[in-house]
């Protein structure tokens, strides 16, 4: 059974005393299942925002949280077990039938704990506490008062607890709630009854709320490791007055077709598993599966799959039947002839605007050991001079250590008509005593790095503002990001005279283009986000579309335009490698079935959630063909309408490539040795082939 998670969220709620000391395990993949028709999807509304999914046309369905009419974030319910109602983004899937549920992983308590390496407190622990209830007698759903006290004074004194109804080790556990202390050896806390089914443990069953006796307890008082597994430190009786009608939990959705990539509105039921302080029911997340569970643990309850220590379970909770259609797949299109190709953030290689053969990168010089700028041209690299690029550095108060060995950041580089080369260059300033710490230096060279000067900021505008650079063959443009003001531009022909603007559409094509401000934040951890940006007046005022409306600004990502459809080409970090729109970038849709490149698991094996690619692929100029460089695998193209990759032979392009660029005509590209060399070439486009 292949299985999808999306944006997993483990919520976990540590007071201050630490009460609830559990650790989370990791489940593996079920791969024995039945299938099992289950359904519960509402007819379509007669609405016009409503898309249709009998016909093929992706472009009417909902991708953002404001076409669907729901809200993204963290799943929530009552203490009745209904679902308020959440987003969903259906994932990057092939066509056919899947079971959505919420995901449950309950936590071993009591020997089940012991097994798993946890030191759980026996018997029932100090302190012995007196627990009396406000009503002894109440309906499901309401709030109860409970009243404690402790033989002696604690010290500290807890200002939360656990509470469990209907036993610690089997019940339902209410999680850190608020404990207030009326005196030094009495307290009150509250909290209320469930509503609807929960979850109980040892064997796995799902209770309904019914007439009867239930024990209420209390746990860590007294803070122990582990305390949250073990057993009550003191107990009551509260009874039922009736009995709730169970129905099955079960999610609801709005139609039983969907694409990959819309965004669906989920509501229904589900059962309780942990609760969160008083009242608030933990919720994990959605879970999707191509596969009906064939273990059944109560009403509307899945077993997936058990722990390898076999102590805990993973569980699916009210499933759901839908299928995936996907009308718009990569053998249905022709990426042939694409122009207007835009790379987003700061590329590692760009192209000299303006002629053919001409391509620059920040990189490590390894005779001179420093960093530097190459250029490539018709195949041989020269050393731009630098030299006085320090001296700039320095005078903005980089130490003098550090600015002599500086890398760029940013590049950009106009042939101009008098034949000239005119350079551009970004360098990071870090300087902790100043505010803000961390910006970027823009400066510019009209003899190949013979003298630098700095780019002046628009007037009344900080040097701190700047924010990228960016050529193209109307001139070399300086980005700066200023408050309340969005975007200004100044654009030069020839590097020395400075035209103030602000942003520009693609010179052909749709107006869509990436914003020259990212994100800048640590790649490492969380990336940095990028926007994209659609204009509907020309270049007059922009905005982001709903979705997508950011990239990773971190890897390299590509617009570029198909007689007259926009495509992203989105790999390195997206579920979706390919979307495309056709009213200008308003609205997007995935492009199914694009092959995984060689050396990438395709989704659904391991590991079990979506993966992106995290190859750089560029779509070739002419051919419109997709080439994956892989860092340490062969590099491999992907024809038109083909259903797999075929590699390129190591002779023409080696492993471990670092960053890569297309021209009109040629592929520029630097690799890295194990000695931390790098090696800056460039082949024309046509002596791309692959192995016979």
């Amino acid at each position: 059974m292949a299985l999808w998670m999306q944006g997993r969220r483990w919520v976990i709620v540590l007071t201050a005393l630490g009460l609830v000391l559990a650790a989370c395990g990791s489940t593996t993949s079920p791969h024995a299942a039945t299938t099992h028709q289950h359904s519960a999807v509402r007819q379509p509304s007669t609405s016009t925002t409503t898309p249709t999914r009998s016909g093929r046309e992706p472009t009417a369905v909902p991708t953002s949280a404001s076409q669907a009419g729901c809200t993204l974030g963290a799943l929530t319910a009552t203490m009745s077990g209904h679902l308020a109602k959440s987003c969903y983004r259906i994932p990057n899937l092939p066509s056919g039938t899947y079971y959505l549920g919420i995901e449950a992983v309950p936590m071993p308590r009591g020997a089940a704990a012991e097994q798993g390496g946890f030191t759980v407190p026996s018997g029932h622990s100090e302190p012995a506490v007196d627990l009396t209830v406000s009503h002894p007698s109440v309906k499901p759903g309401e709030a109860v008062t409970v009243s404690g006290r402790v033989s002696t004074p604690l010290s500290p004194e807890p200002d939360h607890a656990n509470l469990c109804f209907d036993g610690c080790v089997d019940g339902l556990q209410y999680d850190g709630v608020p404990v207030h202390w009326l005196s030094s050896t009495e307290f009150q806390t509250s909290f209320v009854t469930p509503g609807g089914p929960w979850l109980e443990r040892y064997p796995l069953r799902v209770v309904s709320p019914r007439a009867g006796s239930y024990r209420v307890g209390i746990q860590c008082l007294k803070i122990l490791q582990a305390c949250g597994l073990g057993h009550a430190e003191g107990s009551t009786t509260l009874s039922f007055a009736h009995s709730v009608k169970t129905v099955l939990p079960q999610i609801v959705l709005p139609a039983d077709k969907v694409l990959p990539g819309e965004m669906i509105p989920v509501e229904g039921t589900s059962v309780l598993t942990t609760i969160i302080g008083s009242n608030q029911p933990f919720v994990d997340q959605f879970y999707i599966v191509d596969r009906f569970p064939s273990t059944t643990i109560g009403k509307g309850v899945y077993e997936l799959a058990r722990t390898r220590s076999g102590t805990g379970t993973a569980l699916l909770l009210s499933p759901v039947k839908l299928r995936v259609i996907t009308p718009l797949t990569y053998q249905s299109i022709s990426l042939k002839g694409p122009t207007a190709i835009q790379t987003s953030a700061d590329p590692p290689i760009v192209t000299e605007q303006g002629t053919n053969g001409v391509a620059l990168t920040c990189s490590y010089n390894p005779q001179s050991q420093a960093n530097a700028i190459r250029m490539l041209s018709n195949g041989k690299v020269s050393i731009v001079n630098t030299r006085g690029v320090a001296t700039l550095l320095e005078s903005k108060g980089v130490p003098t250590s550090v600015a002599g060995n500086e890398s760029c950041a940013g590049l950009a580089a106009l042939r101009t008509s008098s034949g000239k080369t005119v350079i551009a260059a970004s360098y990071a300033i870090d300087i902790p005593s100043q505010t803000p710490a961390f910006s970027y230096l823009p400066i510019i060279s009209t003899n190949e790095g013979t003298t630098w000067t700095i780019i002046p900021s628009p007037a009344g505008i900080s040097d701190a503002s700047f924010a990228g650079l960016r050529a193209t063959q109307s001139g070399i443009r300086a980005y700066f990001s200023v408050p309340h003001h969005g975007v200004i531009a100044e654009r030069t022909l020839n590097g020395t005279s400075w035209q103030q603007g602000g942003l520009r559409c693609p010179q052909s094509g749709p107006c869509v283009r990436f914003s020259p401000i990212a994100n800048l934040t640590n790649c490492a951890m969380n990336g940095s986000q990028e926007a994209i940006l659609v204009s509907g007046d020309r270049g007059q005022s922009f905005k982001e579309p709903g979705w997508p409306s950011v990239v990773n600004a971190c890897g390299p990502n590509e617009l570029f335009s198909v007689h007259g459809v926009e495509y992203l080409l989105d790999p390195e970090s997206s579920f979706y490698p390919l979307r495309r729109s056709t009213d200008g970038g308003t609205n997007w849709q995935v492009v199914s079935s694009v092959p995984t490149p060689p050396g990438v698991s395709p989704p659904g094996t391991s590991p079990l959630e979506q993966t992106s690619w995290g190859e750089t692929v560029l779509v070739l100029p002419g051919s419109g063909e997709l080439l994956s460089l892989g860092q340490g695998s062969k590099s491999a193209m992907l024809a038109p309408h083909a259903h797999q990759w075929c590699t390129i032979p190591t002779s023409i392009i080696p492993k471990n490539v670092g960053g890569a660029i297309t021209g009109n005509s040629s592929l520029y590209f630097v690799t890295y040795s194990s000695s931390e060399t790098s090696t800056f070439k460039d082949i024309p486009l046509t002596a791309l082939r692959c192995s016979s």
